[in-house]
């Protein structure tokens, strides 16, 4: 059994990396790839008569791990500077706009079937989150341009969308005092989260053991939990970490940047990027393989789910080219990429079981994440037509020598 779950695991993380490595010539996404794996597996495991695994412990569980990095990683690479934050603006616009909008019209439609408006609102709210998961992943295939915007919005997103959804589920009544108290666990958790940005910085740059990475993703995994356990919105220290990471070189007019020791900070950033996004994909293609093989296959061509995943689609993308022609942004590729993906699962299978509401059951999520995927397609074969040019690799000793500069003026200062 150990053999063959090894066989088994190794050939999947194989054949997952063979096509993260084609999928720039193939536009095909990852997730389709991915689910269909492991949809072939379980009809594997099926043909051959083996003992059919449960994987429904395991599924949130990894998907929260999953999540945390996919974020992370996507926040890595965004550099803020103050010519994009009119970027950042608008891509937190649009991304709070599509969740309101989308989840208040999916929410009425689901209260005129019978269900509360609580239940039907916690429902709506996975639908109408884009998956980071899933769209940082093809952002890579487009320009420049669109991909910094598609990782601003969707990481914003699942952001936004889990902590609607999270005020949601613990509130009892949704009134202005329990608007207040969120809006104060909101300030508390960033607050916490730019002093735990910096001390894990700090540590980072000071670490010299040759196990420093691990622990480091460690101890963010470990504040994470720390931050769901006092109902704080967590996704906000993932985000925030990241980008003091990716803009380190922004906090050196303050004058106790010296501690960073910025010669061994900038190296080891380097280095903890590349780990982050090993483990990312890793966890990533487990996630969405596993997920697959729970998938209950005949139940995806269910003519009446089927018709209700086409009617949510078309709202979806009528509701965002709305947002983006409201926004002046162009449509194309924006109005395509935007996928249901790891979030959607994840709130999914969180709401408690007597706030689940019939209309909405793994087969429609998966049908949502399926066509919401094959239509994302759609924006990354037609970009072909764009020249795209490779992302410039940053020189870690060109960095540090700015930063060794202005330490220096400062110094003189």
């Amino acid at each position: 059994m150990h053999v063959s779950f090894l066989l088994v695991f190794s050939a999947l993380i194989l054949i997952g990396y063979l096509f993260e490595v084609l999928s720039p010539k193939t536009r095909i996404p990852n997730v389709i790839i991915l689910l269909g794996l492991g949809m072939l597996s379980q009809e594997l495991v099926s043909l051959m008569g083996w003992e059919r695994p449960d994987f429904s412990s395991v599924v949130p569980e990894l998907g929260t791990v999953g999540l945390i990095l996919i974020v992370l990683e996507g926040t890595l690479e965004l550099k803020i500077t103050r010519a994009k934050l009119p970027l950042l603006s608008k891509t937190f616009g649009i991304a709070f706009l599509s969740i309101v909008t989308l989840c208040l019209t999916l929410g009425f439609w689901f209260n005129l079937q019978g269900y509360s408006f609580k239940d039907a609102l916690l429902s709506a709210i996975p639908i109408s989150i884009i998956s980071s998961a899933i769209a940082i992943p093809t952002a890579k295939m487009l320009s420049a341009k669109d991909k910094e915007f598609i990782i601003f919005e969707s990481s914003l997103s699942d952001i936004i969308g889990v902590t609607v959804f999270n005020y949601i589920s613990a509130t009892a009544i949704i009134n202005a005092s329990s608007l207040w108290n969120f809006a104060g666990q909101v300030g508390i958790s960033i607050l916490f989260s730019v002093i735990a940005a910096l001390v894990l910085t700090l540590i980072l740059s000071k670490l010299h053991h040759r196990i420093k990475f691990i622990p480091i993703i460690a101890l963010i995994l470990f504040l994470y939990a720390l931050a769901k356990g006092f109902h704080l919105p967590a996704l906000i220290l993932i985000l925030v970490f990241g980008l003091v990471v990716a803009n380190i070189e922004k906090i050196t007019s303050l004058r106790w940047f010296h501690k960073f020791d910025p010669h061994n900070l900038v190296k080891e950033i380097h280095r903890f990027e590349e780990i982050t996004t090993e483990l990312t994909f890793v966890v990533r293609v487990s996630f969405f393989v596993i997920f697959g093989f729970t998938i209950d296959l005949p139940s995806l061509l269910n003519p009446s789910s089927l018709a209700l995943a086409a009617i949510i689609f078309a709202m979806i993308v009528l509701l965002r080219i709305l947002q983006l022609l409201l926004l002046r942004l162009p449509v194309f590729p924006l109005a395509y990429v935007a996928p249901r993906g790891l979030i959607t699962i994840l709130l999914f299978i969180s709401i408690p079981a007597s706030q689940t509401i019939d209309t909405v059951n793994q087969t429609l999520i998966t049908q949502i994440i399926l066509i919401t995927s094959s239509f994302m397609m759609g924006a990354t074969l037609f970009s072909k037509k764009q020249t795209i040019a490779p992302p410039e690799k940053e020189n870690p000793q060109e960095k540090f020598d700015i930063l060794h500069q202005k330490n220096e003026e400062i110094s003189n200062s």
